[in-house]
Protein backbone atom coordinates (compact mmCIF):
# COMPACT_ATOMS: atom_id res chain seq x y z
CA UNK A 1 0.00 0.00 0.00
CA UNK A 2 1.52 3.29 -0.97
CA UNK A 3 2.11 5.97 1.81
CA UNK A 4 0.80 8.82 0.84
CA UNK A 5 2.10 11.02 4.41
CA UNK A 6 5.84 9.59 3.78
CA UNK A 7 5.48 10.58 -0.05
CA UNK A 8 4.23 14.19 0.81
CA UNK A 9 7.00 14.61 3.98
CA UNK A 10 9.71 13.51 1.45
CA UNK A 11 8.03 16.62 -1.26
CA UNK A 12 8.12 18.97 1.46
CA UNK A 13 11.76 18.55 2.45
CA UNK A 14 12.92 18.53 -1.04
CA UNK A 15 10.55 21.82 -1.10
CA UNK A 16 11.95 23.44 1.76
CA UNK A 17 15.43 22.52 0.41
CA UNK A 18 14.65 24.73 -2.93
CA UNK A 19 13.18 27.72 -0.68
CA UNK A 20 16.43 27.92 1.10
CA UNK A 21 18.40 27.79 -1.47
CA UNK A 22 16.09 30.98 -3.35
CA UNK A 23 16.37 33.36 -0.63
CA UNK A 24 20.25 32.63 -0.59
CA UNK A 25 20.58 33.94 -3.73
CA UNK A 26 21.22 37.92 -4.72
CA UNK A 27 17.79 39.21 -5.66
CA UNK A 28 19.24 39.55 -9.37
CA UNK A 29 19.97 36.05 -9.84
CA UNK A 30 16.22 35.53 -7.54
CA UNK A 31 14.61 37.61 -10.89
CA UNK A 32 16.71 35.28 -13.68
CA UNK A 33 15.40 32.22 -11.76
CA UNK A 34 11.74 33.11 -11.79
CA UNK A 35 12.36 34.25 -15.60
CA UNK A 36 13.97 31.41 -16.47
CA UNK A 37 10.84 29.10 -14.77
CA UNK A 38 8.71 31.07 -16.53
CA UNK A 39 10.24 30.92 -20.06
CA UNK A 40 10.39 26.91 -19.60
CA UNK A 41 6.92 26.83 -18.92
CA UNK A 42 5.79 29.02 -21.63
CA UNK A 43 7.73 27.07 -24.15
CA UNK A 44 6.68 23.69 -22.56
CA UNK A 45 3.17 25.21 -23.54
CA UNK A 46 3.94 26.15 -26.89
CA UNK A 47 5.33 22.95 -27.71
CA UNK A 48 2.75 20.63 -26.64
CA UNK A 49 0.50 22.71 -28.31
CA UNK A 50 2.04 22.49 -31.69
CA UNK A 51 2.60 18.83 -30.63
CA UNK A 52 -1.15 17.82 -30.26
CA UNK A 53 -1.62 20.16 -33.51
CA UNK A 54 0.83 18.04 -35.54
CA UNK A 55 -0.96 14.79 -34.14
CA UNK A 56 -4.52 16.65 -35.05
CA UNK A 57 -3.38 17.54 -38.14
CA UNK A 58 -1.80 13.93 -39.09
CA UNK A 59 -4.89 12.21 -37.41
CA UNK A 60 -7.48 14.47 -40.20
CA UNK A 61 -5.30 13.77 -43.28
CA UNK A 62 -5.37 10.26 -42.38
CA UNK A 63 -8.84 9.77 -42.19
CA UNK A 64 -9.38 11.98 -45.13
CA UNK A 65 -7.17 9.43 -47.14
CA UNK A 66 -8.67 6.67 -45.71
CA UNK A 67 -11.96 8.02 -47.11
CA UNK A 68 -11.11 9.34 -50.13
CA UNK A 69 -9.32 5.95 -50.97
CA UNK A 70 -12.28 4.21 -49.48
CA UNK A 71 -14.57 5.99 -51.82
CA UNK A 72 -12.62 5.56 -54.82
CA UNK A 73 -12.55 1.95 -54.45
CA UNK A 74 -16.30 1.29 -54.05
CA UNK A 75 -17.38 3.99 -56.57
CA UNK A 76 -14.79 1.61 -59.12
CA UNK A 77 -16.56 -1.46 -57.51
CA UNK A 78 -20.18 -0.10 -58.14
CA UNK A 79 -19.15 1.06 -61.81
CA UNK A 80 -17.95 -2.56 -62.40
CA UNK A 81 -20.48 -4.37 -61.85
CA UNK A 82 -23.30 -1.37 -63.22
CA UNK A 83 -21.39 -2.62 -66.46
CA UNK A 84 -21.19 -6.34 -65.56
CA UNK A 85 -25.03 -6.07 -65.26
CA UNK A 86 -25.93 -4.24 -68.26
CA UNK A 87 -23.63 -6.68 -70.02
CA UNK A 88 -24.99 -9.84 -68.94
CA UNK A 89 -28.83 -8.68 -69.04
CA UNK A 90 -28.55 -6.92 -72.51
CA UNK A 91 -30.11 -4.05 -71.39
CA UNK A 92 -29.21 -0.88 -73.02
CA UNK A 93 -26.85 1.08 -70.44
CA UNK A 94 -28.73 4.67 -69.55
CA UNK A 95 -27.19 8.13 -70.87
CA UNK A 96 -27.01 10.77 -68.47
CA UNK A 97 -27.18 14.09 -69.44
CA UNK A 98 -24.72 16.52 -68.52
CA UNK A 99 -25.33 18.94 -65.85
CA UNK A 100 -24.13 21.96 -67.61
CA UNK A 101 -27.01 21.78 -69.81
CA UNK A 102 -29.67 21.32 -66.84
CA UNK A 103 -27.59 24.36 -64.94
CA UNK A 104 -27.73 27.05 -67.99
CA UNK A 105 -31.49 25.48 -69.00
CA UNK A 106 -30.43 24.89 -72.45
CA UNK A 107 -32.06 21.72 -73.79
CA UNK A 108 -30.20 20.23 -76.86
CA UNK A 109 -32.24 19.83 -80.45
CA UNK A 110 -32.66 16.39 -81.86
CA UNK A 111 -29.62 15.32 -84.02
CA UNK A 112 -30.24 15.91 -88.13
CA UNK A 113 -28.85 13.48 -90.52
CA UNK A 114 -26.16 14.72 -92.71
CA UNK A 115 -28.48 15.31 -95.47
CA UNK A 116 -30.85 17.23 -93.63
CA UNK A 117 -27.55 19.40 -92.23
CA UNK A 118 -27.41 22.82 -93.50
CA UNK A 119 -24.37 23.47 -94.90
CA UNK A 120 -22.97 26.68 -93.31
CA UNK A 121 -21.34 29.10 -95.36
CA UNK A 122 -18.36 31.30 -94.80
CA UNK A 123 -18.97 35.10 -94.11
CA UNK A 124 -17.32 37.28 -96.67
CA UNK A 125 -15.68 40.70 -94.88
CA UNK A 126 -13.55 43.14 -96.86
CA UNK A 127 -10.48 42.94 -95.57
CA UNK A 128 -8.43 46.23 -95.00
CA UNK A 129 -4.74 46.65 -96.13
CA UNK A 130 -2.46 47.78 -93.18
CA UNK A 131 0.49 49.77 -94.27
CA UNK A 132 3.58 48.67 -93.79
CA UNK A 133 5.29 52.03 -93.54
CA UNK A 134 2.59 53.00 -91.17
CA UNK A 135 3.34 54.20 -87.64
CA UNK A 136 1.99 54.79 -84.59
CA UNK A 137 3.04 57.13 -81.48
CA UNK A 138 2.41 54.78 -78.65
CA UNK A 139 1.28 57.52 -76.16
CA UNK A 140 -1.17 59.37 -77.79
CA UNK A 141 -1.88 57.00 -81.00
CA UNK A 142 -1.99 59.22 -83.69
CA UNK A 143 0.14 58.64 -87.08
CA UNK A 144 3.51 59.77 -87.42
CA UNK A 145 3.63 61.70 -90.56
CA UNK A 146 5.61 61.49 -93.23
CA UNK A 147 8.36 64.38 -92.02
CA UNK A 148 8.43 63.00 -88.79
CA UNK A 149 9.07 59.04 -90.23
CA UNK A 150 11.68 61.03 -92.91
CA UNK A 151 13.70 62.08 -89.96
CA UNK A 152 13.68 59.09 -87.97
CA UNK A 153 15.08 57.04 -90.63
CA UNK A 154 17.74 60.00 -91.52
CA UNK A 155 18.71 60.42 -87.70
CA UNK A 156 17.35 57.91 -85.99
CA UNK A 157 15.24 60.23 -83.77
CA UNK A 158 11.67 61.82 -84.00
CA UNK A 159 9.62 63.15 -82.09
CA UNK A 160 5.39 63.03 -82.13
CA UNK A 161 4.10 66.45 -83.37
CA UNK A 162 0.62 66.22 -81.24
CA UNK A 163 2.19 65.22 -77.66
CA UNK A 164 5.55 65.38 -77.97
CA UNK A 165 7.04 62.17 -76.84
CA UNK A 166 10.67 61.27 -78.26
CA UNK A 167 11.37 57.68 -80.24
CA UNK A 168 15.46 56.62 -81.05
CA UNK A 169 15.34 53.83 -83.70
CA UNK A 170 18.64 51.52 -83.73
CA UNK A 171 19.79 50.05 -86.98
CA UNK A 172 19.82 45.98 -87.35
CA UNK A 173 21.81 44.08 -90.05
CA UNK A 174 19.65 40.56 -90.21
CA UNK A 175 22.18 37.81 -92.26
CA UNK A 176 20.32 36.21 -94.94
CA UNK A 177 20.28 32.57 -95.24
Amino acid sequence: MVDWRQIADQALLYWQEFITWFLALPIYSQVFVIMAAVGVIILSVVIVYYTLKGVAYLVYYILKGVYLLLKGIFTGLYKLFEEIYYEVSGKPKPIKESSDKECYGQSEAPQQSYEEQEIIKPMQKEIQIVQPNAVFCSECGSQYTERMIEQLSENGTAYCVFCGKGYKSIKVEVEQY
